[in-house]
């Protein structure tokens, strides 16, 4: 009876055995031949259908995770496509209008809304001039890639412009040579490249001149839309993949550096 009984348990063992080394080979097959899917966010445009955008998390990580964050956190939601230029129509404004800048408590939890603390943040820019080499997506039709600013270049800031991105995009409906390595590229549009074209043919916005006077003198190579195209929704399926909150510093303040520049210089003379 006890041999049995001996043998019984052996065989349960051996069961259990063969079941666990199953289980080892079919996990590592899985993890060799398994393809992470890149993450596909999807913007609902309101009167305007539907931009699916695949994104490139190979070429600009912090870049994707910082718009993913966004995307989750209901930031894009009632935001505008806003203008555009020969090349690409940008995004994100409020629909009133004024800037849309995002803060601190969007990425860090121990940050309150609201707060003194809350303040603006930037993400550095992933392109090959700001010393980001493995960035090589091309400026083409359908590339989605982030705006940042210009700064004087003789005031010494070409770091602050080339770190000063944070959620406004641009989506390509041309090619542009001069922004490749110099912006960051960091998804495409694979559905709804028709409904990109329709926001482009909105007409540009009149400014308004009185009887009389010339008109000002444009100092911007983008037109704002007559009538704004309204993110109705935003959304983003990462395949289960995991993103990391994106990496931030402090949004520079270009107006308070100025402020301080000429200050400066006006009680040297």
């Amino acid at each position: 009876m006890k041999n049995k009984t001996k043998l019984t348990i052996w065989i349960v063992i051996a069961i259990l055995a063969v079941l666990l080394l199953g289980l080892v080979i079919y996990n590592i097959v899985v993890y060799k031949t398994h393809k992470v899917q890149n993450p596909i966010a999807i913007f609902e445009v309101e009167n305007y259908g539907n931009i699916k955008i695949e994104l490139y998390p190979e070429y600009a990580p912090n870049t994707v995770a910082n718009f993913i964050n966004l995307i989750n956190k209901g930031f894009y939601k009632g935001k505008t496509f806003y203008g555009k230029d020969v090349n690409a129509i940008f995004a994100t404004k409020n629909a009133d209008g004024t800037e849309a800048e995002p803060t601190k408590s969007l990425v860090d939890s121990n940050v309150q809304a609201g707060t003194e603390a809350d303040t603006k943040y930037q993400i550095n820019g992933e392109f090959v001039a700001n010393k980001f080499d493995t960035n090589t997506l091309k400026h083409e039709k359908g590339v989605v890639s982030m705006l940042r600013a210009e700064y004087s270049s003789f005031l010494g800031l070409t770091e602050q412009g080339y770190n000063s991105a944070s959620c406004h995009f641009q989506i390509m409906l041309d090619s542009n040579r001069n922004l490749n390595g110099a912006y960051t590229g960091f998804g495409k549009v694979i559905e709804g490249l028709d409904v990109v074209e329709k926001i482009f043919a909105i007409e540009e916005k009149k400014e308004e001149v009185a009887e009389g006077e010339e008109a000002p003198a444009e100092t911007s190579s983008i037109k704002e839309l007559a009538t704004p195209a309204v993110i109705k929704s935003a959304s983003v399926e990462t395949f289960v993949t995991e993103y990391p909150m994106p990496e931030i510093h402090e949004a520079f303040d270009y107006n308070a550096f100025l402020q301080n520049y000429f200050t400066q210089n006006a009680s040297v003379e």
